[in-house]
């Protein structure tokens, strides 16, 4: 490789290392309401699908405004296993909602949640790497300098080493806490989405 091609790229990283330490930390917020939002709409869907399975069954849970959204996906899950598997005569009122929702992909919505909540845990990890660059940075910055190494180099250094890993630790320890929160919702929201998938496939299936 090229020499000047790797100086260039070592002096502009060392001239903007705060700069990529902050679009990191602003791809991280960009991810983060996303995600947000992107729950908010899968749990609204969840419902939308717990309402259109149990349609027609006069003894549906009934809606409680005192239980939260996953309370009323549970629900409905409990209530449509227990169909399922007591009442034969109830499958073929199940495979007619069943077939109305497996035609929209309700159940591959959440793979970009997934995906979002992976980058999320990578970028968390990103964070102290990048308090470690600055500190290489400096250092090198300062041992590649020209002639004698004076004091105001060396504190100028030091001081980029420190400012860059405080930045970078305290950027990974703010969003691994917001990752912490988000990490058991997201959680269960896959594992509705993937109950009503094998709820829907088992019920095309013995149908």
């Amino acid at each position: 490789m090229d020499s000047s091609l790797v100086q260039n790229l070592f002096n502009f990283m060392s001239n903007n290392i705060f700069g990529i330490i902050y679009v990191f930390a602003a791809v991280e917020i960009y991810l983060i309401v996303s995600i947000y939002y992107m729950m908010k709409k899968h749990e609204k869907v969840l419902v939308d699908v717990s309402n259109n399975l149990t349609k027609g069954f006069k003894d549906a849970p009934d809606y409680d405004s005192t239980q939260n959204v996953h309370e009323q996906i549970q629900s409905s899950l409990d209530f449509i296993n227990n169909k399922i598997s007591t009442d034969e005569e109830f499958k073929h009122q199940f495979a007619k909602n069943a077939d109305k929702i497996s035609q929209r992909p309700f159940y591959s919505r959440h793979y970009k949640i997934e995906i979002f909540a992976s980058v999320i845990s990578t970028l968390v990890q990103v964070f102290p790497l990048l308090g470690i660059l600055g500190t290489i940075l400096a250092i090198a910055q300062t041992a590649m300098g020209k002639g004698a190494i004076d004091v105001s180099q060396l504190s100028s250094a030091f001081v980029l080493a420190m400012d860059t890993t405080i930045l970078g630790i305290t950027f990974s320890i703010v969003f691994m806490v917001i990752e912490s929160t988000f990490g058991p919702k997201i959680e269960r929201i896959i594992t509705e989405s993937l109950n009503y998938k094998q709820i829907v496939t088992r019920i095309n299936m013995t149908e």
